[in-house]
């Protein structure tokens, strides 16, 4: 049997920066910073933490302020099903995941949002059931120190687990160097085709590719 691990954000769904752009401009007006943030901004800074999209859009902040308003960003999107709104399955994102399973392997996913984010995302593109494991590792709200605790878990998992082949699909550079660091195949995705600089295996814009390894 051969693990599949899933990112969630960039790689299994579309549209999530416009969510982010309304969360954004929400928590901004309620810690009344008067800007607005456009989409184009969100794109540029897609992969990031929300805290550094808030000391980015409102530098003049402190650092409790700033956790504070992370804290909030993420009781919006949960509260307001913001996502709901905007967000929709990566193309062929359902047929690669329903052609591993069909064949004999394992998906699961593991993301930086936090669990109940995670359960959320995933009813909104109905993968719910598509996954054995998921783990949201709530990166936003954790501190630096903490920052590797996918990879933690991931490591923690393949010691209860054993693989013939594990593949690591992500669509940033830290999730290609944990792929690494577990002698993961890597491959990472790019709907547009402007790939971060990564040492992955594979640069793929179509997951489709992928399953090439089933």
């Amino acid at each position: 049997m051969k693990l599949f691990v899933w990112d969630f954000h960039g790689v299994l769904e579309k549209g999530n920066e416009f969510a982010v752009q309304e969360v954004c401009n929400k928590a901004l007006e309620e810690f009344g910073v008067k800007r607005k943030v456009t989409v184009r901004e969100c794109l540029n800074l897609y992969g990031k933490k929300w805290a550094d999209y808030f000391r980015h859009f409102a530098p003049h902040l402190g650092k409790e302020d700033v956790h504070k308003m992370v804290d909030r960003a993420v009781e919006i999107g949960l509260k307001e099903k913001i996502p709901f709104k905007y967000i929709k399955p990566m193309d062929y994102a359902h047929e690669v995941l329903k052609s591993i399973a069909k064949r004999g392997h394992m998906n699961i996913i593991i993301s930086n949002s936090s669990p109940e984010s995670l359960d959320m995302f995933l009813i909104s593109v109905n993968m719910s059931n598509s996954f054995n494991h998921k783990f949201g590792a709530d990166g936003h709200r954790k501190n630096a120190h903490e920052n590797n605790s996918k990879e933690v878990w991931l490591r923690n998992f393949l010691k209860e687990n054993k693989f013939d082949k594990i593949i690591v699909i992500d669509d940033f550079p830290a999730g290609i160097e944990m792929g690494k660091n577990i002698s993961a195949t890597t491959y990472l995705f790019s709907r547009t085709g402007n790939f971060p600089k990564a040492n992955a295996d594979y640069k793929i814009s179509d997951l489709r590719e992928v399953l090439k390894e089933v």
